[in-house]
């Protein structure tokens, strides 16, 4: 899915690239290298940089849903399938309310 780069910093471009090549253009997790088979799948491996929400130093949560906080602690390069597994209970949410109002536009009242 392309990104929508208006959630982002302006410098965001910058800033992914500085992080990827943090992590030596390997998966933070699992440690897939970009550009290569995966070792778990075998699709090209395509670096992404995921927000963690890592807690602030002052102890507040940190939120992975906000793109403006780019701490270096709260950025980590991970592999498409490491950022899926990591975000994957909000896919399965984000999922369940489409296909419920897809459901009920489809002119269902009510999940059986």
């Amino acid at each position: 899915m392309p990104v929508d780069y208006r959630r982002y910093p302006v410098n965001w471009k910058e800033i992914s690239l500085r992080i990827r090549e943090r992590e030596h253009w390997r998966c933070k997790f699992c440690g897939a290298a970009h550009g290569q088979p995966n070792p778990l799948t075998g699709s090209r491996v395509i670096l992404t940089v995921a927000h963690l929400g890592t807690p602030h130093p002052d102890g507040t949560p940190g939120d992975k849903h906000d793109k403006y906080d780019v701490r270096d602690e709260n950025l980590a390069a991970l592999c498409q399938r490491c950022h899926l597994l990591y975000d994957i209970d909000e896919h399965r949410a984000n999922a369940a309310v489409t296909r419920r109002r897809k459901f009920i536009q489809a002119g269902n009242r009510e999940l059986l």
